[in-house]
């Protein structure tokens, strides 16, 4: 029983220990005005819940409004390895699931607007709740992992996770993040929607680079490598995106307008 406590206590940690350190990274690029803790960690604690849990509620009702035209359709990526044909799931995965994602880590940044008073400000809650959101799926995924496919495919998954799961959540909901501070602070009309739809392409292609592991499968390593390096490109660069828009806004912030 103690043993079984542990393990679950070490899953919980590797889960969740990238996301911090994410939050943390992008909290402390910022050099002037950096902003307090307690509303970046409440925006992290309600993206890791709140937000999983309204994501998983908007997902459920279109899938299963969708199913009512195209019968039979499940949200599991695991079909597509049953069926490679299936662009049904390929919907699911690559435009349902964004949009419903991005809005469900959006909301959850909302408590804390009233704290967003420069333009960078957008992007560092907004990576805070996405990285929330990102840290108990990793929790989801990889005690998925270690269930069906024992420790090594635990380790594989949580390594891969770790890098793209945070960065890339972290970094769409920081693009949106981004849209609702330039709407509050500019008055632009339409930044928040532009920053939706930013976020929900980026998340969109992701999900459809991942989903073409299933298509070649672990058996052809090379072409499983190279989506994989792909992927994990993507999710390095957007994250990389966000962190030096932060530090040119933090700059721009303490020039004379």
């Amino acid at each position: 029983m103690l043993l079984i406590c542990l393990m679950g206590l070490v899953v919980l940690a590797v889960a969740f220990l990238p996301s911090v350190v994410y939050a943390v990274w992008i909290r402390n690029t910022e050099k002037y005005e950096r902003e307090p803790w307690v509303p970046i960690i409440i925006t992290f604690i309600l993206g890791a819940f709140a937000g999983v849990v309204i994501a998983l509620i908007l997902e459920f009702s279109a899938a299963i409004i969708y199913a009512a035209y195209s019968p039979g359709v499940v949200r599991q990526y695991e079909f597509l390895a049953r069926n490679r044909e299936a662009l049904d799931a390929l919907i699911m995965a690559c435009i349902i699931a964004p949009f419903a994602e991005e809005f469900s880590k959006f909301l959850c940044m909302l408590p804390a607007r009233r704290y967003i008073d420069e333009l960078e400000d957008g992007l560092v809650y907004g990576a805070a709740a996405g990285l929330g959101f990102a840290a108990t799926e990793n929790l989801l995924y990889e005690g998925s992992a270690l269930i069906a496919g024992g420790l090594v495919a635990w380790i594989v998954i949580s390594v891969i996770r770790s890098i793209t799961g945070g960065m890339l959540h972290g970094s769409t909901t920081a693009i949106m993040g981004y849209g609702y501070s330039r709407k509050k602070l500019e008055h632009k009309r339409w930044a928040l929607l532009g920053g939706y739809l930013v976020a929900v392409a980026i998340h969109g292609v992701f999900n459809l680079v991942a989903s073409l592991l299933l298509f070649v499968g672990e058996e052809h390593a090379w072409a499983y490598l190279l989506i994989l390096i792909v992927a994990v490109g993507m999710a390095v660069g957007v994250f990389t995106y966000v962190r030096r828009k932060i530090k040119r806004l933090d700059i721009q912030g303490l020039s004379p307008q």
